[in-house]
């Protein structure tokens, strides 16, 4: 879009509601490098992963440790997906579209492949492995060493799966927004009480399930076109079964007028029913 200014001022281009979703994932994708690459080559982040691991929150503060355990557990991802699928297919039946299930899925496996790759490539131990590999937590810097904490998948799900119901619902959708928000950053940094995770693994989670609802408006109209296909198939299959079925009921004997199985026995006509019964 164009604003043009007078005759002395040069016109002004404002960029599109496309064009800002490219700034923006280039932005976070540019945040998420350079987050990964202070963790690989050693950056002032480690310092301060090891500092907050070395608080002990879930020593220091034991009472709080079953229920923060839980609370979390809205993170992970199969929990959290049973949890919320009953909301996802009722929306598609209300809508009468297959596009929230298709949506769900299309984030999750985005979501899965992108952490997935970055997990097994960094390789990175949590503060409890690395405490209990070396003793003491004496760095951050455990990479390359078959762990796959970094980024957070507890985090990164939290981020696509209730940012997902924020953009799926009609009514409060800025109240849930901010409730999708509040439960990223809260399980995030649970998972730093627990120990589970350096602050900079969830910092990368958060990254990561930002890009993924991005980038989820780029993918979504192949996957629906793939999905509404496979709807397509399956109601076609659907039909041509109950045909066949049909088919086959109707030419049956059974179904048939005038065939031996429908006319009437002997000894069972009309009249036998009039006759009386007689013992032999």
């Amino acid at each position: 879009m164009v604003l043009r200014g007078g005759s002395d001022r040069p016109a002004i281009r404002s960029l599109s509601g496309d064009q800002w979703r490219v700034v923006l994932f280039c932005a976070v994708l540019l945040i998420y490098l350079v987050l990964t690459l202070g963790i690989v080559f050693k950056s002032p982040i480690l310092t301060l992963d090891t500092h907050l691991a070395h608080m002990h929150f879930r020593r220091r503060f034991p009472t709080w440790r079953p229920v923060i355990f839980y609370y979390v557990m809205l993170g992970q991802r199969g929990p959290a997906t049973l949890l919320f699928l009953p909301f996802f297919l009722w929306t598609a039946w209300r809508r009468r579209s297959t596009a929230p299930l298709v949506m769900l899925v299309t984030a999750l496996v985005l979501l899965n492949l992108s952490v997935g790759v970055v997990k097994y490539a960094v390789g990175r131990l949590g503060p409890r492995a690395h405490e209990s590999a070396h003793g003491a937590i004496a760095g951050a810097h455990d990479i390359f060493a078959g762990g796959d904490i970094y980024p957070s998948g507890h985090v990164s799900n939290t981020v696509v799966l209730y940012g997902l119901i924020a953009l799926i619902v009609t009514r409060h959708r800025a109240i849930v927004g901010w409730a999708a928000v509040v439960l990223s950053v809260t399980v995030g940094l649970g998972t730093v009480f627990l120990d589970t995770h350096w602050f900079s693994d969830v910092i990368g989670g958060w990254l990561a399930g930002a890009l993924v609802l991005v980038a989820l408006p780029w993918v979504m109209p192949t996957t629906q076109r793939w999905a509404d296909a496979l709807e397509l198939r399956l109601r076609r299959w659907w039909s041509a079964r109950r045909a066949r079925r049909r088919g086959r009921h109707a030419a049956s004997p059974e179904a048939l007028p005038g065939t031996p199985a429908t006319r009437p026995r002997a000894g069972v006509g009309a009249g036998s029913q009039d006759r009386p019964a007689t013992l032999s």
